[in-house]
């Protein structure tokens, strides 16, 4: 009796469709993500290469450290670095407005690690997410980001020096 000759590699045309239609979409979910990761870090560091050129134009540092976005009423940049003498210093730039804001330097201001053991000390019971420079009421601030003890998400602003400042904002969370 002769038996039906078949190949070893003969595939179901569900399963070509099915696994053609998968790596398809795959292919595009990849693309979609790696598009929206580009236009969003270009957003996150847009204005930074002014802030640069506003320090170093207007402002005394020779060499940027870091330079972040901070969000408030405006679009804040905050320039860290060394200044001619060597010191550690921190500009305020609005860009819009093309100027320096404000000029800190490193030796007058609390840095983020003293500032958060400090605020530590305060709130123990409390989840600490962040902090950052801020610049709110035409004045330099830290901005320390946590969960307090009751379960609400704040935004808490201190001095540079490390005071109370007087603006606090507690959002109650949904569960």
């Amino acid at each position: 009796m002769l038996r039906p000759q078949s190949s070893p590699f003969t595939v179901p045309s569900w399963l070509k469709w099915s696994l053609a239609i998968a790596g398809t979409l795959f292919i595009l979910a990849f693309v979609l993500f790696l598009w929206v990761y580009i236009d969003v870090n270009q957003d996150r560091k847009a204005g930074h290469p002014e802030a640069e050129a506003i320090a170093k134009d207007q402002g005394d540092l020779t060499t940027i450290d870091h330079v972040s976005t901070y969000h408030g009423k405006r679009e804040f940049h905050i320039v860290q670095g060394m200044n001619e003498s060597k010191e550690a210093s921190i500009l305020f730039i609005d860009i819009k407005g093309n100027k320096i804001l404000d000029e800190v330097s490193g030796e007058v201001a609390l840095s983020l690690e003293d500032m958060r053991s400090r605020w530590e000390n305060t709130c123990s019971s409390c989840t600490f997410k962040d902090i950052q420079y801020g610049f709110e009421e035409d004045e330099p601030v830290f901005q320390l980001t946590y969960i307090d003890d009751q379960n609400r998400y704040v935004l808490d602003y201190f001095t540079l020096q490390g005071e109370a400042f007087d603006q606090r904002f507690a959002f109650r969370q949904n569960e």
